[in-house]
């Protein structure tokens, strides 16, 4: 009976519900791949595809965020809403918005790099916020986010 009631247990634990917002981050600070965990390297060789010169390589620092989505009802336009601050602008809350037809799921990639990313820094907190025609559906944070 207790075997049961441990695997019953374990059961329970498994079934949780999914998040409907995910938001994966990743900070390109350096253009050297052959350094880093080999995982590292291959995000590393993603983001500098295409690269070729110094400059080039240069401008694709910054920050990466992919934004996934799932659960939703796919009948009206969805609206992503990405707030963030950055090292050099103090509490100024920069703001991107992006559209995309009504899908039950579906993911987005979000880049502050750039000259925006060598003027004013990396993103230090950010809040995504992800609305389903004109209802909010769901708010994704950093943990420095007010």
């Amino acid at each position: 009976m207790k075997v049961f009631l441990a695997g019953f247990a374990v059961f329970l634990v498994s079934c949780g519900a999914p998040d409907i917002l995910r938001v994966r981050q990743f900070h390109l600070q350096d253009t050297d791949v052959a350094t880093g965990h080999p995982f590292i390297r291959a995000e590393m060789n993603k983001r500098l595809y295409g690269a070729v010169t110094a400059r080039d390589r240069t401008l694709r620092k910054g920050n990466y965020y992919n934004v996934r989505w799932n659960e939703l009802t796919g009948k009206e336009p969805i609206k992503l809403v990405f707030e963030y601050r950055q090292a050099k602008t103090g509490a100024k809350v920069n703001q991107q918005n992006f559209e995309v037809p009504g899908s039950r799921e579906g993911d987005l990639e979000i880049v502050v790099s750039g000259l925006e990313y060598l003027k004013y820094g990396h993103v230090q907190a950010w809040r995504v916020t992800l609305f389903e025609g004109e209802s909010k559906i769901f708010v994704k944070k950093s943990y420095l986010w007010d």
